[in-house]
């Protein structure tokens, strides 16, 4: 349970909150967190995933090879704003 609470009454409702949760069973405790942080880091590790792929995608992109080369030649980009892939030369 998450909650504010005012710094008076902080103490007080921290040690109620343990208290029930003591009076709780350890084992289905210890299992609800453990897949409540399961679910939190294999949203995460998908999230990186499709992260890297587009990514990776866009540095293949035509437009990417317009940047890095007009960055080498120092001038301005002149991006086309195409999905399609660079070609390789």
């Amino acid at each position: 349970m998450t909650r504010v609470v005012p710094d008076q009454k902080l103490l007080a409702t921290a040690s109620e909150t343990a208290q029930k949760l003591a009076a709780k069973p350890a084992e289905a405790l210890q299992t609800s967190k453990r897949l409540m942080k399961r679910s939190s880091r294999e949203q995460l590790e998908q999230a990186m995933k499709v992260e890297n792929e587009e990514f990776t995608s866009l540095l293949r992109s035509a437009d990417a090879k317009e940047a890095f080369t007009a960055f080498f030649e120092k001038r301005p980009p002149k991006f086309t704003g195409t999905k399609a892939s660079a070609t390789r030369t």
